[in-house]
């Protein structure tokens, strides 16, 4: 299978959640693209999810199409919604995702600063301290993948946290609960969302899903 993986928010390809990943799933039989986000962090004006969007069906529309699988972490689980609902891969996976950026509660509460401001600052693992533009997030809420998700037609494999708080785990069953059979729900005891620096254990175990459920 040739298997696309999409970073979320501040992600990158390098990260040891992805480079675990790909080593696993090469060692299936698998080919791994990782989808870098366009932009970032060299211009961050630019850095958004239709920049991204339009990046990723480049990407994918150079593989094969007969056995494709997309892998969406975080708000790269929205972008991998909407292109599944385009490309009908044969699996999708969707790892500590909500269905949108920038709820009403959101905007009212953890990004009610951002937008009065008009910009984040951030860190980054590998770019160090980042100022985000708050164009950002008004581009990202043109998607909801709620919109998409009752169209693709894959097994479906959703991955949600415990003590996650920024996907809360009631914001990812709402994605899962639209989507069509067949469908796989899995909440994590104990997770985080950035589970991949929690614990050496903890990435295991979300990798031992995704890899179980690549096939």
């Amino acid at each position: 299978m040739n298997v696309v993986i999409i970073p979320g928010f501040l992600g990158h390809p390098d990260e040891v959640a992805f480079r675990d990943l790909r080593n696993l799933l090469e060692a299936n039989g698998h080919q791994v693209t990782e989808v870098a986000w366009p932009h970032f962090a060299d211009d961050l004006d630019k850095y958004s999810f239709s920049e991204t969007l339009t990046h990723a069906r480049t990407v994918i529309a150079a593989l094969p199409k007969d056995d494709l699988g997309l892998l969406g972490f975080s708000m790269g689980g929205i972008i991998a919604t909407i292109l599944a609902s385009e490309f009908q891969p044969a699996k999708l996976g969707l790892i500590v995702s909500p269905y949108r950026v920038g709820t009403d509660d959101d905007l009212a509460g953890k990004y009610k600063s951002w937008q009065t401001t008009g910009y984040r600052d951030v860190t980054s693992s590998i770019h160090g301290e980042l100022r985000i533009p708050f164009s950002f997030v008004e581009d990202a809420q043109k998607y909801d993948a709620r919109d998409y998700i009752a169209s693709v037609r894959c097994p479906k494999l959703f991955i949600a946290g415990e003590l996650d708080d920024k996907t809360l785990p009631a914001t990812a069953k709402q994605l899962f609960e639209k989507a069509n059979e067949p469908k796989e729900w899995h909440l994590i005891p104990g997770m985080q969302h950035r589970y991949q620096y929690q614990s050496p254990a903890m990435l295991a175990k979300v990798n031992e899903i995704i890899v179980s459920f690549v096939g």
